[in-house]
């Protein structure tokens, strides 16, 4: 019900209009109050004391009113006002009070049914649209807009304007709308184009002409602003206070809506990175390559889990010339995102320079270059390659800050006792002119190299106790496995969250050389590695003339051969004793 002093100055919208009499004509009571009437009729009216009457409630009312004014509203209706002669009658009183219960009833089921479709999704889309087809339905604009309030850009931006579907982004405080988001006061315009805030150019671009205007915030019950209904051309009549009201009553409603609807984009976007994250951390599993299974005399084995979807460490096997294998192993600064484009730009720089620049300080250089340049010094990663040759054992290695303080220092196990690989230089993309020097180390047979990352050792436990060197050493000693090793060192941090990814490469020396050769086509080359082209091979016609040739380097003591020609390809079986004593048979069709 409306308070009383209200009553006094707004009039009931009467709906539909009440049939009544006035100077034995019949008119239609369109609205009414305690201080007067409208009415419609097809015909004009004589001016002076008029009684109107009509039927309410099976209740007949006579009023003395007077006529105000009156006008031609359209071909054959009159509008007339009246005003009550001698104060508000108790017969009218009643009639003022039943209609005014009626219009509240009807204003709460509107306020229900609003709220009802404001909350019936909280896609932003059909947001837009429930709240601008109740806009439409109750205050009976043309078209409207909703624009969110977003803090951290302090800009309120809108996804659709009624038919309009461009998006539209503005600062707060700047424009009508960004106005009202700053100061949280309404504002109505009865004539857009004559109030210098009003900006043409959206009308110049859509040829739509904008009116009148109504623009008011939407408040939590918080009452913190976190939107603006902006609302165009009111078709049946003026913007007013009544507008406001209504508006009023269903911001709560709105504003939990949109705060619902904002969550909701919040979360599809978390869920949409978890996503890109989920296919990054399949992308960077299968960058990171297994381990080779053919190199001679050699067991290699490696696993990298990073703690998060993605991770900043990085290792590599990469085939070289001359039998050569590449041992790569890197850390990037950081965890993350960041850290793993770091990774993938190593890797991929490694993989296409490695296998043509034999000088490794070089190209170590060159790398760091690289991430210097991508970086600018943000981002740093100590990095470990090596040169290995299956056939001697030799590694020859740079180690960019692979050790303390930076990192880990990679150890060779013999005979139970660890060896650490020094430092060749500083790790990579810190400064970008920094110098490296390459260092030499031997894996004799029965040896295992260990290269890992700073998440082994670092590891700890809920009460923030590190694993520490001491126990990876002796981990190291008892296993090289690199899943029993990641195994024991996880079990020592349950409890505790990881907090930095864990990578290691295990290559381990055969204490007996395996020198079983074979050959299923035409190419002797694979029966004896080494230096020996396809080319080179096919001209050695027999096989005793081959081994001549290459009986320094294999520092062959005894062989003996038997060749048999079978449907005019050659069959040649060998046996070879070296100075090792080591007993090599191969098998050879040329």
């Amino acid at each position: 019900m409306f308070e009383q002093e209200r009553r006094k100055t707004e009039r009931l919208l009467v709906t539909p209009p009440i049939t009544a009499q006035v100077e034995q004509r019949s008119v239609r009571v369109i609205n009414i109050g305690t201080l007067g009437t409208t009415i419609e009729h097809d015909s004009p009216l004589v001016g002076g004391p008029q009684k109107l009457k009509f039927q309410f409630d099976g209740e007949e009312i006579v009023v003395d009113c007077a006529i105000v004014h009156s006008k031609k509203s359209g071909p054959n209706i009159f509008s007339t006002g009246l005003s009550f002669v001698g104060g508000e009658p108790p017969a009218l009183r009643r009639v003022i009070e039943m209609l005014s219960d009626r219009d509240e009833m009807e204003r709460l089921r509107t306020l229900v049914e609003a709220s009802k479709l404001i909350n019936s999704s909280i896609q932003p889309d059909a947001l837009f649209a429930s709240i601008l087809t109740v806009a439409r339905n109750e205050l009976h604009v043309e078209r409207g807009t909703l624009y969110f309030v977003d803090e951290a850009a302090q800009e309120i931006w809108t996804k659709i304007a009624g038919e309009l579907s461009t998006e539209i982004r503005l600062p707060i405080g700047k424009g009508l709308a960004g106005t009202v988001a700053a100061t949280g006061e309404p504002v109505i315009l009865h004539d857009a184009y004559a109030d210098p805030r009003f900006d043409r150019s959206l009308d110049q671009k859509t040829g739509y002409q904008t009116r009148s205007m109504l623009c008011v915030p939407i408040r939590n019950r918080e009452h913190k602003i976190v939107g603006v209904l902006q609302l165009l051309n009111k078709t049946t009549g003026a913007f007013g206070t009544g507008d406001l009201d209504f508006l009023n009553s269903i911001s709560d409603h709105m504003a939990i809506a949109m705060e619902n609807a904002t969550l909701h984009m919040e979360l599809l976007e978390k869920q949409r990175m978890a996503d890109e994250l989920k296919l990054g951390r399949e992308i960077q599993s299968r960058l990171l390559p297994t381990p080779p299974m053919d190199v001679e005399s050699t067991r290699l084995a490696a696993l990298s889990v990073p703690c998060y979807e993605v991770g900043g460490d990085y290792y590599d096997f990469i085939e070289l010339p001359d039998g050569d294998l590449g041992l790569a192993i890197g850390d990037v600064s950081g965890k993350g995102v960041s850290a793993a484009l770091i990774m993938s730009s190593v890797q991929a720089a490694l993989r296409v320079a490695a296998p043509i620049e034999d000088d490794l300080a070089h190209l170590v250089q060159r790398l760091n270059a690289l991430i210097y340049r991508g970086s600018r010094g943000r981002k740093y990663a100590t990095f470990f390659f090596g040169r290995y040759r299956p056939s001697t054992g030799l590694l020859r290695y740079v180690n960019a800050g692979h050790n303390p303080p930076f990192d880990n220092p990679p150890f060779v196990a013999i005979d139970g006792q660890l060896r650490e690989l020094s430092s060749t230089g500083k790790p990579i993309g810190i400064f970008p002119e920094s110098q490296y020097h390459e260092e030499v180390a031997e894996i004799p047979p029965g040896a295992t190299l260990f290269l890992y990352t700073d998440g082994l050792n670092e590891a700890a436990n809920s009460e923030d106790e590190e694993f520490g060197d001491e126990r990876l050493r002796k981990l190291f000693l008892r296993t090289h496995e690199p899943a029993q090793i990641v195994a024991a060192i996880t079990e020592f941090e349950r409890g505790a969250r990881p907090t930095d990814d864990k990578t290691i490469v295990v290559m381990r020396r055969d204490a007996q050389r395996r020198a079983a050769y074979s050959c299923s086509d035409p190419q002797p080359a694979e029966l004896v590695r080494h230096r020996l082209s396809p080319r080179e091979a096919c001209v050695m016609t027999d096989p005793p003339k081959l081994l001549d040739r290459y009986r320094a380097a294999l520092r062959v003591r005894h062989y003996s051969v038997r060749t048999r020609k079978i449907k005019g390809w050659r069959l040649s079986c060998f046996c070879i004793v070296s100075c090792w004593k080591i007993h090599c048979h191969g098998l050879a069709i040329w």
